[in-house]
């Protein structure tokens, strides 16, 4: 609210010093050349005044359009187009006021084209003029919420891979991973070599995608399935994973680190609490309004208990909140005797 009051100020003071600078600067030089009279002091307030309403009248066709939205190249046209005719009707109003009330100057309205003609032309250029500082301001001020946007989303992103890369870094983790790594040494070397080469390349993915906006979901995959592969040395039986991906979108975009962000929570606080173990289900689909990504897994949910930190989820929060704006949605919900985490982004064009 404060932030749209002071938003409403600034326009309006913005306008009364503008359109007064414009009647002082045109009186000062009517003073210069011996020509400022009372009448002409009333007739240029009176120009001060008509700007100050009709380019007010312009900014209302633009919000009202959104041209503040469109494409600068369909936007100049009309802006011509409205400014002329706005002009004229300035022009009009000013000369029958003129004619009117400053009878002691010559009319505007005196069958001369020239007469009619020159304050047209000259309302038009003013009023394009003016349209094209308040488009200049709004690109200006996008310009900054855009940047402002971006380093809060880089920051967001920092915050979410340390997050993730301190996860994998967690002494509990890489203790199981490389006691599970060395049983396979002597019973299976293949295997092992394999295993290394998944705990590398986890770690790799963690630090080389921090400056990444998106990455294919093909390789978030890639490194989910890395992920559960060494999970699965710890667990064995107890883990039992499937997978349900579209083809088609492989080549999707998705914030990195994400579905495997899903994939460790699910993992974490479900299945590792599980006597017996318990199954994992991961489905990426399209939907109604874009991508829809599910993790379920064994366990039970309750709303608003917070197991562990909540520093994934708050994080992966965070970012689908600065990545799509509400665009985009993260639920956790109870279904069928699974815990379902889904995540609904926006399919980028």
């Amino acid at each position: 609210m404060q932030f749209r009051l002071n938003r409403r100020w600034t326009y309006w003071i913005t306008q009364i010093l503008a359109w007064g600078a414009f009647g002082l600067v045109i009186m000062v030089w009517s003073w210069s050349n011996d020509q400022l009279t009372q009448r002409s002091m009333v007739y240029w307030a009176l120009w001060a005044l008509m700007g100050l309403a009709f380019s007010h009248w312009l900014r209302g066709l633009i919000r009202k359009k959104d041209w503040l939205e469109l494409n600068i190249g369909w936007v100049i046209p009309r802006l011509v187009l409205a400014s002329t005719l706005l002009g004229t009707l300035a022009m009009v109003l000013l000369g029958i006021i003129h004619d009117l009330f400053l009878q002691e100057y010559q009319p505007i309205f005196s069958g001369k084209l020239v007469d009619v003609l020159e304050p047209s032309i000259t309302w038009a250029v003013l009023l394009f003029g003016w349209t094209l500082a308040y488009f200049a301001f709004h690109y200006f001020q996008r310009g900054r919420r855009e940047e402002i946007r971006n380093l809060r989303l880089e920051a967001a992103n920092r915050d979410n891979q340390l997050s993730n890369l301190r996860s994998q870094l967690n002494p509990h983790f890489m203790f199981n991973a490389l006691n599970g790594i060395r049983a396979l040494v002597d019973e299976n070397p293949e295997q092992a070599k394999r295993s290394i080469t998944q705990l590398s390349a986890i770690l790799r993915n963690a630090m080389t995608t921090v400056k990444r906006r998106t990455v294919p979901l093909g390789e978030e995959l890639d490194m989910v399935k890395a992920y559960l592969a060494l999970e699965a040395m710890r667990f064995e039986e107890r883990l039992q994973v499937s997978f349900d991906i579209d083809p088609e979108l492989t080549r999707a975009s998705v914030p990195p680190m994400l579905l495997q962000t899903l994939v460790e929570n699910a993992v974490k606080h479900g299945i590792a609490k599980l006597t017996k173990g318990g199954e994992v289900r991961i489905s990426v689909h399209r939907g109604l309004n874009g991508l829809v990504m599910m993790v379920a897994n064994s366990g039970t949910y309750e709303p608003g208990v917070i197991n562990g930190t909540g520093i994934g989820l708050r994080n992966t929060r965070k970012r689908l909140d600065l990545l799509y704006g509400t665009n985009a949605a993260l639920r956790i919900e109870q279904r069928n005797g699974m815990v379902v985490t889904e995540v609904e982004l926006p399919e980028e064009k």
